[in-house]
Formats: C-alpha cells, structure tokens, sequence
C-alpha cells in the first residue's frame, strides 16, 4: 500500500515538474523571440558622457544619408570622407540593440585618415525603420543597400568592418556581395550561443534548450531559417577575412572566433586580444588594434582603392562639409 502510493505521488510529482518545465519552455520560447526580434530601442544618446553624437561634434566633415533596402526598411546614417583622395571605403556597422554612436568616436577618426567611412543604424534599431531584428539573416538587405549607395558614388573597393552582431552580419553578407574585405570584432559563429550566455548571466534555468528555442522561434516569426555566421563563413573567401577575438568575453566565448576561424578560407587573419571583454578589443589593444586593422585593409583595399581611373567620382575631403551647417 505505501509502496503503491510513493510512486503515485513520484508519478504525480513527475508529472507536474514535466508541466512546469514544458510552461517554462514555452513562455521562453514566446517572450525570448519577441525578445530578440523587437527589443526595447535604445535611446539615439552618446553611450559615454561627451562623446560625440555626430563626426561634426569630432571636427569632422560629412553628410547625413537615408537610403532603402530591397525589402522596403528605411535606414539612417553618414558618410564620412576621407583625408586623403581615395576611392576605397568601409561600413562600419554597431552590434545588437545598439547604434552607429558606439562606434563613432573610437573608430571613425582613425579609419578615415584612410577610407571614407560610412556608419549607419540596423533596421529596429537607432533612428533607421522598424522592421524585425533577425541578427543576421534579414540585416543582409541593409549591408547590400549601403555597398549600392557607395557604389553609386563611385566608391571601391569596400571593407565591411562589423562589431559583435554587426560582425556576424558581415560575415553573413559578404558573400553575396561586391566586397573585398570583412573585419568580424567580436563575432559569434552559431546565432543561439550568445543568446544563451544572456541567459545564464540572467540567472535563467535550461539556457541550452531555451536558447534553441527561441532561434527556432524567432525563426517561425520571420518565416526563413535564421543563419548563423558558422553557415556561410567558409564562402566570405577569396575576400580577405580578419577576425578578432576578445580573449576574456563572457558574452561571446572567443572559442566561437576560432570555429569561425578554422572554417573560413584563405585569405583569412585571426587576432586574439588578451584581457578584452566584450566589445573591449579595440579598447585593450589599442594602437596595436588600429594598426593590425590597417595593415589587413591596406593589403585587401589599397592595391586598387587608391587609383583615380577613367570611371565614377574620386570622392575627398573637399566634397564634403559638416552636416547642418
């Protein structure tokens, strides 16, 4: 009789705690994909007291663009031109739930000793146009509408330079498009790793299985497969591919640079910056980071970016001027 009823009440108790964790997978799977695919904007501000809201705020030319994709998202942005006469150019793109601020005061000046540099915002984020956030799959469209917007100027080569999200963006678009060069900060290899470090740091239970879940939802709500970069790395080849590797992010294990890595190749560079969180890279290394940066552009850009030629418009300082004044 008591041996009838403990394993009634272990069934009961199995049962309930299969229920709970079933409800549990459920709510993760529903309000993580919101989550990731419509999250709260982040306020268009300097991320630091002081820093610069736009490159004019920098002492630096340049013009405030808004350009469409081929799926309809409008997205906002600027061009800012190069020092010296050149036609080669770099995108330089934020990471997820951020905007082109993160990067302005850091990046933008010493890159444009060099390249004209356009940064613009992902759709659903800064002050570009709602649309879903997909990490990758969808951001394509926007990569693909800033090189036709260089292009139509007669900019070229181009250099996608991605931090974080942004990093697995390039990644993902190079690919498919007229570029000669990716530099991937920070990038993750499969979409659901970061996803589930958040949610360990957050102290939420079954990060390996909710993080799945939720891709695979979010994957339900954009109707496509959402990809990761490990999917399409090994095809950023015979453009020239630099990947840097924070040595201490706990978002993003700098294990996932060297999947990445020992995917892609040839042409392909790895910089693993010791002491670097996430995104601390640039941060850590330093002048040594600017430098190894330029040096990989300066091999995959300036053997046909700084020639004149007989077609299209040699951009320089001297075209621009500072927005709004």
């Amino acid at each position: 009789m008591g041996g009838a009823f403990r394993r009634g009440l272990l069934a009961w108790l199995a049962g309930g705690l299969g229920a709970l964790t079933g409800a549990y997978v459920a709510f993760l799977t529903v309000e993580g994909s919101r989550r990731l695919m419509r999250p709260a904007r982040r306020p268009f501000v300097p991320f630091v007291e002081g820093d610069a809201v736009t490159p004019g705020e920098l002492g630096l030319p340049y013009e405030d663009i808004r350009f469409t994709t081929d799926d309809g998202v409008t997205l906002s942005g600027w061009l800012v031109p190069a020092r010296h006469e050149t036609r080669a150019a770099v995108i330089l793109m934020h990471g997820f739930s951020w905007n082109r601020l993160g990067e302005l005061s850091a990046f933008v000046p010493w890159l444009r000793e060099h390249y004209h540099v356009l940064q613009f915002d992902f759709r659903g984020h800064g002050t570009s146009g709602d649309a879903d956030i997909t990490l990758g799959t969808a951001e394509r469209h926007d990569v693909a509408a800033a090189v036709r917007l260089l292009e139509g100027r007669g900019l070229g080569p181009i250099a996608l330079i991605g931090m974080s999200m942004g990093a697995a963006v390039a990644i993902l678009a190079a690919p498919d498009l007229p570029v000669a060069a990716v530099v991937a900060d920070a990038p993750y290899a499969e979409l659901h790793h970061p996803i589930a470090n958040r949610m360990r740091e957050w102290h939420y239970p079954l990060a390996w299985l909710g993080s799945r879940m939720i891709v695979a939802a979010a994957s339900l709500r954009a109707r496509t497969r959402l990809l990761s970069p490990l999917d399409r790395v090994a095809d950023v080849a015979p453009r020239g591919l630099l990947i840097i590797a924070p040595r201490e992010d706990r978002l993003i294990d700098h294990s996932q640079a060297l999947r990445l890595y020992a995917a892609a190749r040839e042409p392909k560079d790895l910089y693993v910056v010791p002491g670097a969180g996430h995104p601390e890279a640039h941060t850590f290394g330093g002048t040594d980071y600017e430098a190894r940066v330029l040096e990989f552009l300066e091999r995959h850009l300036d053997g046909s970016g700084h020639q004149s030629g007989a077609h299209g418009r040699l951009y320089t300082g001297a075209n621009f001027s500072p927005a709004g004044s």
